[in-house]
């Protein structure tokens, strides 16, 4: 059974399991190389559901994307300051922003899409996975997840590249934030926060959100938002999940 499970962020709808993982476990192996550890590909798992947000042309349910597409383009360009835009995965060009509409649309026209997102994560989670380790869009689902998740034996968080201190997503989070603080994950005993130089969907604090107890890390992704092997490869992220692979 895995005792690293990998949950990935937005824009992965044209992707699929096996794929990611044949990106993401060279960098996640780069990443313990640094500290000498070593893994095996049945220690490592996917959670992947971005074919939840995959259209479906000609269907009803892409009809019903169509027609709101328009009011929830004009609510994102209206946003000061671009939050939403850069919480949901930095748009830089017409097609992310396109690809950015489409998600959001179905996130909001989809009322039972939060039950489907955690009926992928749910059945992953075994006796001896400990490390959970979330990129973008997928730490908001982990970190859900894991709070309704308390008797779980996940023991080390990872977060990459994570909004989950944005305004508008810090705001709709379940359980809801209490005194404008947001619940702590679970079972979870150490939670790291890595964020890239300069990423600004990432730039709030997490410990001004969820706690002192959150460990932040820095490091340099080469300004790629969306890519999480930048993240996984660098050597103190490997160390965060070599400690949890070592205390195990």
């Amino acid at each position: 059974m895995a005792r690293i499970l990998l949950v990935h962020g937005a824009f992965n709808e044209l992707w699929g399991p096996n794929e990611l993982k044949s990106r993401w476990l060279p960098a996640l192996r780069d990443g313990l190389w640094h500290h000498g550890v070593e893994i095996g590909d049945h220690d490592v798992d996917i959670c992947f559901y971005g074919d939840l947000f995959r259209r479906q042309p000609g269907t009803e349910e892409d009809e019903r994307i169509e027609q709101s597409r328009a009011g929830v383009a004009e609510s994102l360009t209206d946003l000061t300051g671009g939050d939403a835009i850069a919480a949901l995965g930095q748009a830089a060009s017409d097609a992310a922003f396109d690809r950015t509409v489409d998600m959001v649309t179905i996130m909001l026209t989809e009322p039972d899409l939060r039950e489907r997102l955690r009926g992928r994560i749910e059945p992953l989670v075994q006796d001896d996975t400990r490390v959970l380790v979330a990129h973008s869009l997928g730490t908001v689902l982990t970190y859900t997840a894991l709070c309704n998740h308390p008797q779980w034996p996940i023991r080390t968080f990872i977060t990459l590249g994570s909004p989950l201190g944005a305004s508008m997503i810090f705001d709709s989070l379940e359980p809801a934030p209490k005194d404008g603080r947001g619940s702590w994950p679970g079972s979870v005993r150490r939670w790291v926060n890595v964020r890239a130089v300069g990423d600004k969907a990432a730039a709030v604090s997490l410990r001004e959100k969820f706690g002192p107890e959150v460990e932040e890390l820095v490091v340099d992704n080469g300004h790629r938002a969306h890519a999480p092997e930048p993240y996984l490869n660098a050597a103190p992220t490997g160390a965060a999940i070599a400690d949890a692979l070592a205390s195990d």
